[in-house]
């Protein structure tokens, strides 16, 4: 079997910790690994918690891949504390735990006893900047034996290979009551735009069409790592029945005008095929248009020159930088 594989990237902040724990949830039910999901998904939440609290990063990346009989899970961060000590933290008795505040840095003890009791295989890699805690699930054998903690894996930064780094220039934009509704509908009609350019492109042969849609669906897919925060908090808040939401994503301050400024041609385009009648796809409405319009200049303003957010109802209501 192929490996599947997601990844995200998350401001490391408290409200991404439950966000990690959806995405986690959202893959797990899309591979069918049903039973897996309790595990895997406190496992994240614990680690997602201590990369957030004691790290001292201001990111984390979580990843989570299929293989032939299992699911593994990683979180690296660029904290720079001694892997070797870490390894050691299950070893502390819950009894000891118990008596830890959580915001002590010994209660990152919490998160990796945890996760040595309920992962199959479990260990910590040292990166030439940071670290990446990493655990694997196996539905057939279950966690550690009998609850007891199972002993990390412990490699070096010369012994495996790091991820993809950070961008040097990725900065925190934060989008201050953010209109959730509005948020899913904008990600619902980019993708309805996808799914039908590439239906029509496929069908009748359509170059053209089979382009937008290749540079729409690449576009979605290359900045998921970072938007999908945002997708994930608006479902929530949705749900939820909260009309509005903060939102934290990571954006690359280098590029962010020359991207944001791509995908809204992207859909210009789109746009002026369903005017011409070409597609059955509609132009989002007006309420879209505007949300769409506030989180370019959110996204410029904020990661190219440090200003501060702008909130949605000042926006709405006239209020301009």
């Amino acid at each position: 079997m192929a490996p599947s594989h997601a990844e995200v990237r998350l401001v490391a902040e408290p409200p991404s910790v439950p966000a990690a724990r959806r995405f986690v949830a959202e893959a797990l039910a899309g591979w069918g690994q049903h039973a897996l999901a309790e595990d895997v998904g406190l496992c994240v939440s614990e680690l997602a918690t201590n990369a957030t609290l004691h790290s001292g990063s201001s990111w984390f990346h979580l990843e989570l891949e299929q293989l032939a009989g299992a699911v593994r899970v990683a979180v690296a961060d660029s904290g720079m504390g001694p892997v070797d000590t870490l390894a050691r933290q299950p070893e502390l008795s819950e009894a000891l735990l118990d008596e830890v505040p959580v915001d002590d840095p010994a209660a990152t003890g919490r998160g990796m006893f945890l996760v040595s009791v309920l992962a199959s295989t479990w260990g910590i890699d040292e990166l030439p900047v940071g670290k990446r805690v990493w655990a694997e699930f196996h539905p057939d054998t279950g966690g550690g034996s009998d609850g007891e903690p199972g002993y990390a894996r412990v490699t070096h930064s010369a012994d495996r290979p790091a991820p993809a780094p950070a961008p040097e220039t990725l900065v925190v934009v934060r989008f201050r009551q953010c209109p959730a509704a509005l948020v899913v509908a904008h990600d619902d009609n980019v993708a309805e735009y996808v799914r039908e350019l590439q239906l029509i492109g496929d069908r009748l042969s359509e170059p053209s069409f089979q382009r937008l849609a290749e540079l729409m669906g690449g576009y979605v897919t290359a900045h998921a790592v970072n938007w999908d925060p945002a997708r994930i908090l608006a479902h929530e808040a949705v749900v939820a029945g909260r009309d509005l939401v903060d939102i934290d994503v990571l954006a690359d301050s280098s590029t962010i005008r020359r991207g944001v400024d791509h995908l809204r041609g992207l859909i210009r385009e789109a746009e002026s095929l369903s005017r011409a009648g070409k597609l059955m796809t509609l132009p989002a409405p007006e309420p879209v248009q505007q949300l769409r319009d506030w989180l370019t200049g959110e996204f410029v303003a904020q990661a190219e020159d440090g200003a501060d957010p702008l909130p949605w109802p000042d926006w709405r209501a006239g209020a301009r930088r």
